[in-house]
Order: C-alpha cells, then sequence, then structure tokens
C-alpha cells in the first residue's frame, strides 16, 4: 500500500505518534525513524488490524510478490518492533501467530489532519518542545529538540523560509509565546500540584514502603506490601514498573525522589510509610511526580483492621493507576477481584517471600516453611501453594537440593495452586518451568503461552533462559529488555552477562559483567560468569584470579569450584584441574554435586570418555543442568561426538 493511500494521517499509538506524511514515530518528544519498507508494513497491519495478515499478503504487497526469504519479512516486522519497544512474546503492539502472520493487537487513535503549506505542532512531555516542518521545504528543518525558550534561533529559521506567508509565520510566533507562557505558568504552579497527570504517566518506581511500626519485625510486612504493588502496576499494559531489586537499593535511604526518577528513568515515584499496632494497620502514600518533585497525588491515611489488607492495597493501587492516567480498576472504578482474604495466610506468605529475596541456604529453608503454614492456614490458598513451588526449584540452587526431589515437590505444590485456581498466572509459570526441567518442551512452551495470555505484561528475566535453546537472539534482546525494568539489580546485570556469554557474544559479554561488578565487586557469580568468557577468549589467567576471587566470595560453591577446574584444563595446568575434580567429589559426599559440573572439567581436559560417562549420570539422575545442553560453550569440545547428539536427542532438545 502506497505512503500517499495515508496522506495527511497521524495515529496515536499508545504515547507514540505515528506521522504517515513525514514518516516519523515521536516518542516522548524523540523522533524515531523508521526505515520505508518497514513503515509502510506498520501501516497496512494498523489499516487492516480487524484480521490476521497473513506472511504471504505481506510479501505479496510489499516485495511485489519476488521469491525472497521470510527472513526479510521478519527483519522488516523486527525493525518495528524495536521502533516501539515492541517484543515478539507477550506483544503490545505487533502480535506473532505461529505459522499465519502478523497483527497490530496495540491502542490506537486516529488523528487526521488537513494537508498545508505547513504543519506545525507542540508537544507537551518534559517540559515543552516545539516542532516546525513546512512540506518540500528546501532550507534544513529546525533542530526538532530546540527548546521553546529559544526564540532567537527560531525566529532566524523563520526569517530564512520565505515560502511561509506573513500570516502563517505570525500564527507560529504567537503558538511559541503561549507555548513559554504557559510553560513558565506549569513552572510557577509545579511544587504544589495535587492534581492527576494531565498525560499518561508511563513509567513508575515504588520505592519500599518505610516500616514505622513499634518492632523491626514488621520489616517483611512493609516489604511484602511493595512488593504487591508492583506486581499490581506491573500487569497494566504499556506501563514500565520498575522491578524489586533496583527499587530496594533504595530502602532506608532519604534522596529526593527527582533524584531517584533520574537515575531510574521514570516519571513518577510512588513512597509512603506502613505502621502496623496490633491487629490494625496504617498505610500512607503519595505519587510524586519525578520531573519536578510536585506531588500528583496523596493518599488517604488508611487506618485499617488488618483483615481489611486486600481491600487497602486495591484502593491504593486504583488511586495511583488513575492518577497516572492509566487504567487498571475499570472505567467504572470497580476494585480488581482478589479472591484471597485470609489476611493470616497472606501474612506468612510475606513472611515467605521476605526470606526467598534474601536468596541464601537458611533464608530458602525459612521460605518454604512459611509457604507450608501459609496453606495450613488455608487449604484453598493458590499464591501460597505457587511459592512454594518456586521456593523448592530455587532450592536445587542455594541449598542445593536433589534436582528429582526438588522438582517433584515443586510439580505437587503447582499443580496444587492450578487445581484451586488456573487462572493464576504464577502458577503457570511454575509449571512451565517445572515441565522444562522434566523434559517436557511441548508442555512447557504450553504453560509459557498461557503466562503471556493471563498477563501481558509479563517481563521475568528467567524466560531469556528458554529463548536460548531456540533462539540466542531473541533471549538477548528479552533479557536486555528485563533489565531496563531492574537497571540496579545486581542480580538480572550479571544474568545479561551470562545470556551473552551462552550466546556467544563475548565481548558485549565482558563489557556487560564489567558493569555489574561496578554495581557489587563482591558479587561472586559475576565474578564467575566474566571468568567462563575469558576462557572462551583464552585468556586463561584472568579466568583463573575471577574465580579464584569468586570462591573467597562463596565458601567454596561447587559451581566456581568447576569453573575453576575449566579454566585449569583448557590453560594445560592438568593437576590442577585434576585438584578440582578431587574438591568436587569430596563435596558430594557432604551435599548434591551435579555430574554435569564433572563433565565441563572433562571436556576441557580432552577426556570425553570421562566427560560422557557423567553427561550420563546426569541423564540418569534427571539433572537440571541438561536444559543447558545445547548453548553451554564448556562443551564445544565434545559437541562433535555422536554420543552428544544422541544426549541430546533423548533429552528431546532441539532447535
Amino acid at each position: 500500500m502506497p505512503l500517499e493511500n495515508h496522506r495527511g494521517k497521524r495515529y496515536l499509538l499508545g504515547d507514540r505518534l505515528l506521522d504517515a506524511d513525514r514518516r516519523l514515530i515521536i516518542s516522548n518528544g524523540d523522533i524515531i525513524h523508521l526505515a520505508n519498507k518497514p513503515f509502510q508494513v506498520l501501516l497496512y497491519l494498523i489499516e487492516n488490524r480487524d484480521r490476521v495478515v497473513t506472511r504471504q499478503e505481506l510479501l505479496d504487497q510489499f516485495w511485489d510478490g519476488k521469491d525472497v526469504y521470510d527472513d526479510t519479512l521478519r527483519k522488516s516486522v523486527g525493525a518495528i518492533r524495536k521502533a516501539l519497544g515492541d517484543r515478539s512474546t507477550g506483544a503490545i503492539f505487533i502480535e506473532t501467530r505461529h505459522r499465519e502472520g502478523y497483527r497490530y493487537v496495540g491502542p490506537l487513535e486516529d488523528d487526521v489532519i488537513e494537508n498545508s503549506g505547513a504543519a506545525f505542532e507542540i508537544e507537551q512531555a518534559r517540559g515543552m518542545r516545539i516542532i516546525i516542518e513546512e512540506e518540500d521545504a528546501q532550507e534544513p528543518a529546525l533542530d526538532t529538540h530546540a527548546s521553546t525558550v529559544g526564540l532567537p534561533v527560531i525566529a532566524d529559521s523563520l526569517k530564512r523560509r520565505r515560502s511561509l506567508s506573513r500570516v502563517a509565520l505570525a500564527v507560529m510566533l504567537a503558538v511559541v509565546l503561549g507555548a513559554v507562557a504557559l510553560t513558565i505558568s506549569r513552572n510557577k504552579t509545579a511544587h504544589t500540584s495535587n492534581q492527576p497527570a494531565t498525560y499518561p504517566i508511563r513509567s513508575i518506581a515504588v520505592l519500599p514502603l518505610k516500616n514505622l511500626s513499634d518492632d523491626r519485625e514488621s520489616e517483611y510486612f512493609a516489604d511484602g506490601l511493595t512488593e504487591t504493588f508492583i506486581t499490581q502496576l506491573a500487569k497494566i499494559r504499556g506501563l514500565k514498573v520498575i522491578s524489586r531489586a533496583s527499587v530496594f537499593m533504595f530502602k532506608e535511604k532519604e534522596l529526593d525522589p527527582r533524584e531517584i526518577g533520574r537515575r531510574l528513568g521514570v516519571g513518577a515515584v510512588l513512597e509512603g510509610s506502613v505502621r502496623r499496632n496490633g491487629d490494625t494497620v496504617r498505610v500512607e502514600t503519595r505519587l510524586v511526580r519525578a520531573e519536578d518533585g510536585s506531588v500528583i497525588w496523596a493518599g488517604n491515611t488508611f487506618d485499617r483492621s488488618l483483615k481489611d489488607i486486600f481491600a487497602v492495597e486495591d484502593e491504593i493501587g486504583c488511586s495511583v493507576a488513575a492518577n497516572l492516567r492509566v487504567t487498571l480498576c475499570g472505567e467504572s472504578g470497580a476494585q480488581p477481584a482478589n479472591r484471597y482474604k485470609n489476611a493470616d495466610a497472606y501474612d506468612a506468605l510475606l513472611r515467605a517471600r521476605y526470606f526467598y529475596n534474601k536468596r541464601t541456604s537458611d533464608g530458602l529453608r525459612k521460605a518454604i516453611d512459611y509457604c507450608e503454614q501459609a496453606i495450613k492456614l488455608d487449604p484453598d490458598y493458590a499464591p501460597g501453594y505457587s511459592g512454594l513451588a518456586g521456593n523448592y526449584l530455587m532450592a536445587m540452587w542455594y541449598l542445593p537440593l536433589d534436582p528429582k526431589v526438588a522438582v517433584a515437590k515443586a510439580r505437587t505444590a503447582a499443580l496444587r495452586a492450578l487445581e484451586i485456581d488456573d487462572t493464576y498466572d504464577e502458577a503457570h509459570e511454575a509449571m512451565a518451568v517445572i515441565l522444562g526441567y522434566e523434559w517436557d518442551w511441548a508442555g512447557s512452551r504450553k504453560e509459557w503461552q498461557r503466562v503471556f495470555e493471563l498477563n501481558p505484561a509479563f517481563n521475568n528475566f528467567g524466560y531469556a533462559y528458554t529463548l536460548l535453546r531456540s533462539d540466542p537472539d531473541e533471549a538477548v534482546r528479552w533479557i536486555k529488555q528485563a533489565a531496563e525494568l531492574d537497571p540496579l539489580s545486581i542480580l538480572i546485570s550479571t544474568n545479561v552477562g551470562q545470556i551473552l556469554y551462552y550466546a556467544r557474544r563475548y565481548d558485549e559479554a565482558i563489557a556487560q559483567l564489567k558493569i555489574a561488578l561496578e554495581l557489587d565487586p563482591n558479587y561472586a557469580m559475576a565474578h564467575t560468569h566474566l571468568g567462563q568468557v575469558y576462557i572462551e577468549i583464552r585468556r586463561y589467567d584472568e579466568a583463573i584470579e575471577e574465580f579464584q576471587k569468586a570462591l573467597a566470595l562463596s565458601e567454596r560453591n561447587p559451581e566456581i569450584v568447576a569453573s575453576l577446574g575449566m579454566a585449569y584444563a583448557a590453560s594445560g595446568r592438568h593437576s590442577e584441574a585434576q585438584k578440582s575434580l578431587d574438591e568436587l567429589l569430596r563435596l558430594s559426599k557432604q551435599e548434591y554435586v551435579s555430574p554435569y559440573l564433572f563433565a565441563r572439567i572433562y571436556s576441557g581436559l580432552g577426556k570425553s570418555g570421562r566427560g560422557f560417562e557423567m553427561l550420563e549420570k546426569a541423564y540418569q539422575q534427571h539433572d537440571s543442568h541438561l536444559v543447558d545442553l545445547l548453548y553451554d560453550p564448556a562443551l564445544d569440545p565434545i559437541r562433535s561426538d555422536p554420543q552428544f547428539g544422541d544426549l541430546v536427542n533423548r533429552v528431546g532438545l532441539t532447535r
């Protein structure tokens, strides 16, 4: 469909403006350029948004029916998604229908304008900006980022536009002066504002609520409410909500909301406090505009019975969403449904989450205990069972617990959660992971699909490891997108580096892991993954140094012991590699140590026979590490062996 058919049309795609005449997408005052072909494809999908447009139709329409690779179309759709900040899984704008085609599913408002010699608009985002455009102008266009207070620059540019009429010039200057006056007026009243945002705010950080209770033990309750608000708001489509790890970096720190907003890249900050006194709870919150520190909304003081905590959460969530000018509770103002009403069970679950987030073996044991308490208090409490499943899955790595035992316990808990509530997305997420560990890949994909159906805003970074098996580049894109919601999280920053390592993008992995170590120089796994990358580019001394730092920080973690053994093996220091094998054997008599770790060292030593013995043992034990077979660089020395292909087939892994 030629662009001429879209003359004078503009579309509002949520907070993005698509101008068909100028072939531009404008987002938050920034111009996003899109190549001609992807731009035409996007317009075509928008015009035909009431149906799925097949791949063949798009190829016929824009490539004249030529025999081009389907990858050409995929790249065009990928460019559109990049321009819109979209994703292929859980899409916000362009939905992929497997083996069918594509459909535009995003927000849309038509904004048809008349053509004229000059078009001009004012965009209100972070202050006033002016965009002045004249069709077919010969002189260079104005800088689209020019400030409204730059009147001499604008006036000088206007003088050069001889084709503009004096009337048009006068109108433009009036618009400029009006914009400046409005800007000044807004600045004078900014800090006294207590009104809803006049345009949708698309990003928010929920800061840890301060615990004002008399006892420090209630810290878990304040943290739990904070997480609940994060989860609640994160389900709003198109709203960027910073994840837990990054906002908790600001816990107990007295910082200006404007500074926090700048560091996290958000438009608003929710802050507040919690006070528990016996069976009553008081929650105070306020929503602050990050741009200027003005209060958008201050919540009433909620002084309620603890049993009313669910209503309190819903009221605050709905009020915040309404004042951001986004939808959480529907136009009727109805509260989001919360079918779980047992406050004691909820309290136990908050305690479980508090200890789960400590990411220690002792914390994980306590988290499991509290989840079990929650389901004793309410045998039909799906979040309690789902939380228990997640704790057992994490126990494989932090206790460590035998994978067979951990997965079996997790499966029982997840199935019970789904039996109670098949619409609980976190239970489906747990089930997707469990089925992956059980090598039921078709079942796992089905569960992931259900997660995205129930929660279109799903953005858990762990999903990147699932994507690695089919599309490493998409896995990188996914986890980088997740990292944008958690920019200060050392865990996610490190996992971005690990995904880049598995995708064999080693230079990027090194740069990323160094960024992670700037966040926390004492994070052992960041040193470990950096060392693994150094092995692959044959910087063995640096690899060994990183592993030794990691071991000093981790109390001889078997994963890191094995990594050090890999470095010794790859560098030809075979006797020292053998010492690492001996240490793993000793540790295996005290705790579960995966045979897969032995295989990685034997692979580096060139002892493929012993390596395959260990991999076979891992297969018999249904070891969780075998999900890494397809992409683990440490196994590259034995990847071409027919035994390796046989093992991959038995596990059911295919690209």
